[in-house]
């Protein structure tokens, strides 16, 4: 009975509700947000077994400690493998544990040059190009000067991507703006985080962002959870909701719009 009630639950909406309450059920006082990654992280790597073939080639921005990498190199062993991180300590350390990927010790935008990066030393996973001061207003940031790229300039010619992932704190819709024309061009699988106020940090809504991907690039959106269960892509009005941050565009459609 156990393992059929996980079973009708995993990937539902009220899976992050029932783990956070089983893990204080059995004294472990996680936060939400945290049962909620944990959930993302598997859903999201189960995506990426189920759409990589073993030559397939991926991008990791906001790469962070290596994560999402390990798992592209785990499914794709055959493939080339892209990643940026800004954070130079964080960076360094990609480049020594990942000799095979190219590592790029840069953040990715919609221009090129230098801007303020923030990080946050208690939480570096929160670092980006924007304060942020809504998100753990009480933890100190530290301003270091980054190096900005657009990827569409940075991918050799002629290398497919068949899958990006972008975690890079609100500055997802810029990642993208940076990148139309390799999204336009190689249709990938885009695994991404999407929070709108965030987003908004940095100028760009919710239904910009959908009309982006969907609208100029011909990508489908979902939740991850409803991509896995194969149930219909979101309409603009349902992708800017409050509620939920992870989202995968992919190609092709499913049946249904919700």
């Amino acid at each position: 009975m156990r393992a059929l009630i996980k079973q009708s639950i995993k990937d539902s909406r009220v899976e992050p509700y029932a783990r956070w309450l089983v893990k204080r059920s059995r004294g472990i006082p996680m936060p939400f947000d945290l049962v909620k990654n944990e959930i993302y992280d598997r859903q999201a790597f189960e995506i990426i077994r189920r759409v990589l073939a073993p030559d397939a080639n991926c991008v990791d921005v906001g790469c962070h400690e290596g994560s999402f990498l390990e798992e592209f190199l785990r499914c794709a062993p055959q493939g080339r493998h892209f990643a940026f991180e800004p954070i130079p300590k964080l960076a360094a350390s990609l480049q020594t544990k990942f000799p095979m990927v190219t590592i790029f010790p840069c953040a990715l935008s919609n221009s090129m040059g230098e801007t303020a990066f923030y990080v946050i030393p208690d939480a570096p996973a929160l670092s980006g190009l924007n304060r942020r001061q809504f998100v753990e207003p009480t933890k100190p940031r530290e301003s270091i000067n980054v190096r900005v790229e657009r990827l569409d300039g940075l991918i050799p010619e002629g290398t497919k991507i068949d899958l990006l992932k972008i975690d890079v704190e609100g500055a997802e819709g810029l990642v993208i703006q940076g990148a139309l024309e390799t999204i336009r061009r190689n249709k990938p699988y885009i695994i991404f985080e999407h929070g709108r106020e965030s987003s908004m940090a940095f100028g760009i809504s919710s239904a910009h962002l959908y009309d982006l991907l969907v609208g100029e690039c011909g990508l489908r959106l979902s939740f991850l959870r409803t991509w896995l269960r194969g149930e219909g892509e979101l309409s603009k009005v349902r992708f800017g909701e409050p509620g939920e941050w992870y989202f995968l565009a992919y190609p092709g459609k499913q049946a249904g719009i919700s």
